[in-house]
């Protein structure tokens, strides 16, 4: 029986001890990388943080061109009105919202590229 412990038990101390570390090894990923010819990177990115922030930037970009939409939309109904009061209301309600909603969209896109830029590490949310 100590003959079993002795044996055993320093085998099993060192496969234990001695994991492989993950960042020495990649397990053949760049390998088969290459072979492909896959790219290396995503939009421009390397990174995780970096590639939230561009999808981020790319989202609120949309949105925003949709208020600025909005916008032109509302001064288009409220020029041909032609004197029509329900109307100029719709215009005028249309117009207010967008307009806030514009102001969100830009805020949340500073927000963005504030937090992407400079808590993740130099990532960027500069969506176009």
């Amino acid at each position: 029986m100590a003959i079993f412990s002795v044996g055993v038990l320093p085998a099993f101390t060192v496969a234990v001890a001695a994991p492989p570390d993950p960042k020495a090894t990649n397990y053949g990923i760049n390998t088969v990388q290459k072979a492909a010819g896959l790219p290396t990177d995503v939009a421009g990115q390397t990174s995780i943080p970096g590639l939230i922030g561009v999808i981020v930037g790319l989202a609120l970009s949309l949105v925003a061109v949709v208020f600025f939409v909005l916008i032109l939309y509302s001064g288009a109904v409220w020029m041909t009105a032609m004197g029509n009061s329900e109307r100029v209301t719709k215009a005028k309600t249309t117009l207010e919202t967008a307009a806030i909603g514009l102001v969100i969209v830009l805020a949340a896109y500073a927000i963005a590229t504030f937090v992407f830029s400079t808590l993740a590490g130099g990532a960027s949310a500069e969506g176009g």
